[in-house]
């Protein structure tokens, strides 16, 4: 008799526990879409993703070739690495050259490269050019 009052007292406690549970999760109904919550906005309003052109930090270097069939220069950075950037007639040159032809002639020169990234590809945007050291 105690054996099954006392397995009488256990089933209670756990159905106490269980089922109320049991119900909240079986009888829950889901969350429209319209109703979770957004992620905070700032107080601006930010640029549409395709009006932002993915910036990168200037590259600095000294000028190994100029291609100008394929408007492209090469710089050597002081890490060792070489980096290719395509021009165009949008890109600014400043400098002791004013444009991309004359640094054909200026192998060796040091220069910062202000530039995009489409795709794979570098694009100069502006190129400084300092004398050579």
């Amino acid at each position: 008799m105690k054996n099954t009052l006392k397995r009488v007292a256990l089933l209670t406690a756990v159905a106490t526990l269980i089922i109320p549970a049991y119900g909240r999760v079986t009888h829950a109904s889901p969350v429209p879409q319209a109703d979770r919550a957004a992620p905070p906005q700032s107080d601006r309003a930010a640029p549409p993703q395709a009006d932002r052109a993915p910036t990168a930090a200037p590259a600095v270097g000294e000028l190994v070739r100029v291609d100008p069939d394929a408007k492209m220069l090469s710089i050597k950075t002081a890490a060792g690495a070489e980096m290719q950037f395509r021009y165009n007639d949008q890109t600014v040159v400043t400098g002791s050259e004013k444009t991309v032809a004359g640094l054909a002639t200026m192998r060796g020169s040091q220069l910062t490269v202000t530039y995009r990234t489409e795709g794979t590809a570098n694009i100069a945007t502006k190129i400084e050019v300092r004398d050579k050291a």
